[in-house]
């Protein structure tokens, strides 16, 4: 009677597997995961108890087995004494002594290792006893050439229970090996190896309503039933949105660091999902509460200062559009990769970019093209002959702005630009061979400008090199002029809140250079000689007798009488005070 039972148990299984791949599997494969995840979920699961292997050998999953044994013929012998397939087993390796079988086991993580007790090196119960302190959760078949069990009570207690003696018994490996493939389908049903599919199946459906393909050929009898899958996984939501994620740390001191690590100190688990597709890092924020929180976090992100080189400055997001329904995923994932692609063009400190409801889309102002290049190229190369920053400035400006309104991706800017400064150097460096060492080399150009994450970067470095061109061809002409012209702007403007800075905009010279520049000619800085400007007509003032102190030192530029009291003393020895009324004596 048992037999019978277990017969007609035996075939009504096999009924219903082949009922599930004629209606499911063969015809409709790519649905394939959904319908396993349909399976395991259903209450007579528990009765046919063998659903869930036939399910996993059909899927072509196998459980790992790592061979260890110092004899190579052992070794070939085991791979080819049993069916391992037909009990859902496949090798992936072998070791010869017990250092490599420690080793595969650390590396490949096998479901089962059959190893030899004698092994050299490492003894194969230390083997066991350092995979096991090491986190290795995996079984053992232990082989020994003769009837020695005075190890039996260590391997027990490294949770080793199957022991086989050599010669191998073909019958005995193979029903130990079967009892531990019963083991890993009781462990499944309890929910180890279920959870894993069941996590498998949805990061398929994720990825699938990220795709646009989950529901594009559902007739209508079935869009019910694939809506309550999505409900059953926890993916059928009132409101939806896509983030693309991006870390780098190229350059930076600190080590990188993944927004995934961050998302549960704001969020609950049922609130999201990760995923990869295309090639983007996405996280699928589900409801309105998971959207509500995220904005939380972008908010306080957006207003808190970032520490510079910290593991948030490294961070870029970009955050889709919203969606209400399950079709509308794909939607709010192509505005995400929109919006992602033109990362390259953000700003400096601009950590993520989004896109607003009603929001119209950039219009494509056309490409910048070869007549535009070589306009830009006669432009920067004339501006650092010339001297005339502010012509480069305007020209970086300029053609920055083009960039940002074209519809070119981020290779094809770094290829123009790289054309761009190419061309500038063999100009310059035609016509001043001695300006060649301000250049670095072609091949450290075009890997200094393909190895950047944004524009202002490499707009930075151009910058930074013009000025160094700038600076290298005026160090020896037009000094005395320029340094005239701010003697005597200085003489006229000594009371308005002046700085390199401002006299660098004023007459077309990088800051840095011209300071450098004024002290190699007048043998003091800049700031000094405008404080002794300022005395010598605060003097004048003071010997009038018509201002108060405070007055004079406001005509003369300072906006704070005791600062103005200090800088007086230092130059002239005394007090304001005290020589406006020296003055009146002499008088």
């Amino acid at each position: 009677m048992a037999m019978m039972n277990a017969s007609h148990s035996r075939k009504m299984k096999l009924h219903f597997v082949q009922q599930q791949k004629k209606q499911r599997w063969l015809n409709n494969l790519k649905r394939y995961y959904k319908v396993g995840l349909r399976l395991l979920s259903q209450p007579y699961f528990k009765t046919y108890d063998t659903i869930a292997t036939e399910f996993y050998l059909e899927a072509d999953i196998l459980e790992t087995v790592l061979i260890a044994d110092d004899e190579l013929n052992i070794r070939e012998g085991i791979k080819l004494i049993i069916d391992w397939e037909s009990l859902g087993f496949r090798i992936v390796g072998d070791a010869c002594n017990g250092e490599e079988a420690l080793s595969a086991i650390m590396k490949l993580n096998p479901t089962l290792v059959v190893m030899d007790m004698q092994m050299p090196k490492i003894h194969g119960i230390d083997v066991i006893r350092l995979a096991r302190e090491q986190g290795y959760e995996g079984y053992f078949i232990i082989l020994s050439g003769y009837s020695d069990f005075s190890y039996a009570r260590e391997a027990i207690r490294n949770r080793v229970t199957n022991y086989i003696t050599k010669p191998i018994d073909e019958d005995e490996l193979y029903a130990t090996v079967q009892k531990i493939r019963g083991e890993i389908e009781k462990n499944a049903r309890e929910g180890g190896r279920i959870g894993k599919m069941r996590k498998k199946a949805k990061n398929v459906v994720v990825n699938e309503l990220l795709m646009g393909t989950y529901l594009e050929d559902d007739e209508k009898e079935h869009r019910e039933e694939s809506l309550d899958e999505l409900e059953g996984m926890g993916l059928l939501c009132p409101e939806y949105q896509v983030v693309i994620h991006e870390t780098y740390h190229a350059g930076k001191s600190s080590a990188a660091f993944a927004m995934t690590e961050l998302l549960p100190a704001f969020l609950e688990e049922s609130q999201y999902e990760t995923c990869d597709a295309e090639g983007f890092s996405c996280i699928l924020l589900k409801g309105k509460s998971a959207i509500a929180r995220f904005e939380d976090f972008l908010e306080h992100y957006e207003k808190a200062p970032v520490e510079l080189d910290s593991p948030l400055d490294m961070i870029f997001l970009a955050i889709g559009q919203k969606g209400e329904k399950p079709e509308d995923v794909a939607l709010c994932f192509e505005s995400a990769k929109k919006l992602a692609k033109r990362r390259f063009f953000c700003e400096e400190g601009q950590h993520f970019v989004r896109t607003h409801t009603g929001e119209e889309e950039q219009k494509d102002m056309g490409n910048p093209d070869k007549a535009m290049q070589q306009e830009v190229i006669d432009k920067l190369s004339d501006a650092a002959i010339g001297g005339n920053r502010r012509e480069l400035i305007e020209t970086l400006e300029s053609l920055t702005e083009s960039l940002k309104k074209s519809t070119m991706d981020t290779p094809d800017v770094c290829l123009y630009l790289t054309e761009i400064l190419l061309q500038c150097k063999d100009r310059l460096t035609k016509q001043y061979p001695s300006l060649a060492e301000q250049f670095e080399s072609h091949a450290g150009i075009i890997e200094f400008i393909e190895g950047r994450f944004y524009l202002y970067e490499i707009i930075q470095y151009m910058t930074e090199l013009f000025d160094r061109v700038m600076e290298k061809l005026h160090e020896r002409s037009g000094n005395e002029n320029i340094i005239e012209d701010i003697l005597s702007y200085t003489e006229r403007n000594y009371a308005l809140p002046l700085t390199l800075e401002d006299l660098a905009n004023q007459f077309g010279y990088n800051s840095g250079y011209l300071g450098r520049l004024f002290t190699r000619t007048m043998g003091i800085g800049y700031n000094y000689y405008l404080n002794e400007c300022r005395i010598k007509k605060s003097k004048e003032l003071l010997l009038e007798g018509k201002h108060k102190v405070y007055e004079v030192a406001e005509l003369v530029g300072y906006n704070d009488v005791d600062y103005f009291g200090k800088k007086f003393r230092k130059h002239a020895g005394m007090t304001p005070a005290e020589f406006k009324k020296q003055g009146r004596r002499t008088d």
